[in-house]
């Protein structure tokens, strides 16, 4: 449930940037892009990984028929992220100039002001969806973060375009639109929790000396997902600062909302369909290792790496061959030459999708077999890769911004190396080669020469709207069949599918 409501929720966000950026143009999404890395970091702080730690000690308590417990863990989680979202709320409005000219483009400074509220909206309603996720119904979860994106899309879309060609204020009303859909989430789930939550918690106090063991028990879980949400957040900020700056062109922030903005949408659609459908067969991975079952740990996770690279890999090839015309059926309303701009970064970066997708699935895997830190330090040695290739590449005249293509590319590949590199050496966990690459690869490479062909000698596949959407369709089709010809799956990995009909 969570998996297939997170999945339609990734899906809406990132296709509501398509007729946003169609509303805003790039220098109005460039202006909306500089908000998220600084706001989405402040957030991870807030949160400080206490809602995921807190919906499994919720169960774990439940489970122990201590009620009382969890009544106590759930009151000290609500107060520690109320608090820590006002002071978030209170940092990023106070300091909102600060933050605007170090990204290098001060008009910023007022949006600050106005996604502010968000931080403490978002911490609590995830202490609400993780004491529903700890009693396993994940219905609210699903729905809440559905509506949210539905809310976000409506509201963003016709403030923006009620208030162009003022930019400013339509980009303005954009943001304004996060902090609504936020404050949406948290009604919802404060009604839901009080009709169907709060009768199931006893009322307790928490006693003097109780809140210093609580709060040890809470971050011994919550520390290694706050610093790997923390790590990873970096590699966006890290854009944030550097781009702008170091491109030291007038034009720099539109060039920075054609990166962030219609490129990152494109990686970012089969990035959420790999995470979530690769998800589904983590559990397994969970159970034959803590059952210290060998032959079914290693099954499993070729499972997982094989579902990954089925989904990813036929997407980065598709995106990289026919960048500019997806994306000049997407975004109609921008200029010929910032749609060639943005197809030479999408395909330059649109193997980081096979890369970034790979990383997911081995994060999880490590939290399946309790080895949370070791992606910390992956991701902190690849995002120190990244910021020093910026540096070398963006001030260059020759790269410019396609340098943030590459650096991130590099990024998620030197992760996605160290990720499976250790899981060979230290946890002998090798993907079958066979099964999860070459077959995979041979599948997409005929996908990929059949629309080569197309692009080729059929210029209607190419130049028009319809024959791009008849392309990505047929293609499809025909990565599908070369899946099932050279019988990439077997039954037992069938059976693990979320679309499994019983």
């Amino acid at each position: 449930m969570l998996s297939l409501g997170g999945l339609f929720a990734k899906i809406l966000g990132a296709l509501y940037r398509i007729p946003l950026t169609n509303i805003l143009g790039s220098y109005g999404m460039g202006l909306y892009q500089l908000v998220f890395p600084p706001y989405i970091l402040m957030l991870t702080v807030a949160q400080a990984g206490v809602p995921v730690a807190l919906s499994k000690l919720i169960a774990q308590n439940n489970r122990l028929d201590n009620r009382e417990r969890s009544a106590k863990i759930f009151r000290f989680a609500f107060t520690l992220l109320l608090l820590l979202g006002v002071t978030g709320a209170v940092s990023v409005a106070l300091f909102s100039n600060v933050i605007a000219r170090a990204q290098g483009n001060a008009d910023t400074a007022m949006y600050f002001v106005i996604i502010a509220p968000a931080l403490i909206f978002v911490p609590v309603t995830n202490v609400f969806k993780s004491y529903f996720q700890g009693n396993m119904n994940m219905v609210p979860s699903s729905v809440t973060t559905v509506i949210e994106q539905i809310v976000k899309l409506a509201v963003g879309l016709s403030v923006a375009s009620f208030f162009m060609p003022d930019v400013q204020k339509a980009v303005m009303g954009a943001v304004l639109a996060i902090t609504v859909s936020e404050f949406t989430s948290l009604a919802i789930m404060s009604v839901v929790f009080r009709l169907k939550g709060k009768k199931n918690l006893p009322h307790v106090r928490i006693e003097k000396g109780e809140g210093k063991e609580l709060g040890a028990e809470v971050f011994s879980l919550a520390l290694p997902v706050a610093l790997g949400a923390f790590v990873m957040q970096m590699s966006q900020v890290i854009d944030s600062v550097m781009v702008v700056n170091l491109l030291g062109s007038l034009n720099a922030t539109s060039l920075y909302g054609l990166w962030t903005g219609p490129v990152n949408s494109m990686l970012g659609l089969p990035i959420a369909m790999s995470a979530g459908v690769a998800v589904s067969a983590l559990p397994g991975i969970t159970e034959s290792y803590v059952s210290d079952d060998r032959e079914k740990l290693q099954r499993s996770f070729n499972s997982a790496i094989k579902l990954t690279v089925v989904i990813a890999l036929p997407c980065a090839l598709g995106l990289i061959v026919l960048s500019k015309p997806i994306l000049s059926l997407l975004y109609s309303n921008l200029p010929y030459e910032e749609i060639d701009i943005a197809g030479r970064l999408l395909s330059l970066s649109g193997i980081s999708v096979l890369f970034l997708a790979l990383m997911q699935t081995c994060v999880s895997v490590f939290q399946a077999i309790n080895k949370p830190y070791v992606p910390v330090v992956g991701l902190s040695l690849s995002i120190a890769v990244k910021a020093i290739a910026n540096l070398v590449l963006l001030p260059l005249p020759s790269v410019g911004i396609y340098g943030s293509a590459i650096s991130e590319t590099l990024c998620f590949l030197v992760a996605c190396i160290i990720m499976l590199g250790y899981l060979a050496v230290k946890c002998r966990l090798v993907p079958d080669v066979q099964s999860c690459v070459i077959k995979p690869l041979a599948a997409a490479l005929v996908m990929t020469l059949y629309i080569t062909v197309l692009a080729t000698f059929v210029k209607f596949f190419t130049d028009t709207k319809l024959g791009t959407v008849i392309a990505v369709v047929t293609a499809g089709a025909v990565y599908f069949v070369t899946l099932y010809l050279l019988k990439v799956f077997d039954k037992n990995e069938l059976n693990v599918l979320p679309l499994k009909q019983r």
